[in-house]
């Protein structure tokens, strides 16, 4: 019995993933928030942008917010093998802030 149901928790657990990623994973093109894992480490982020040939749609310095164009799929597996996770960004991410939403 406990095997059965340590099988449904594996794929449960699989299949929280597999929507998360589809969710949440940039698809080549789309803008990316970059996150660093290790705090607030801008350079990282500007360093992939840099070697990926990634443009930079959004930099903000103060809360170390980096949003940048994904170029393809490998370029966001480099970015996790650098200490970025890079989260899908809707467009209302990449807008600038009005001075009434700033607020």
């Amino acid at each position: 019995m406990r095997t059965d149901h340590a099988l449904i928790t594996v794929h449960a657990l699989g299949a929280c993933l597999a929507l998360g990623a589809a969710l949440f994973w940039p698809r080549p093109g789309q803008a990316a928030l970059l996150v660093p894992v290790a705090g607030h480490d801008l350079s990282a982020a500007l360093r992939w942008a840099d070697r990926e040939a990634a443009p930079l749609l959004a930099l903000d310095t103060a809360s170390g917010r980096v949003i940048a164009r994904v170029t393809d799929n490998a370029s966001l597996l480099h970015a996790l093998g650098q200490g970025l996770v890079p989260i899908a960004a809707r467009g209302s991410g990449c807008a600038a802030l009005s001075q009434e939403e700033k607020r």
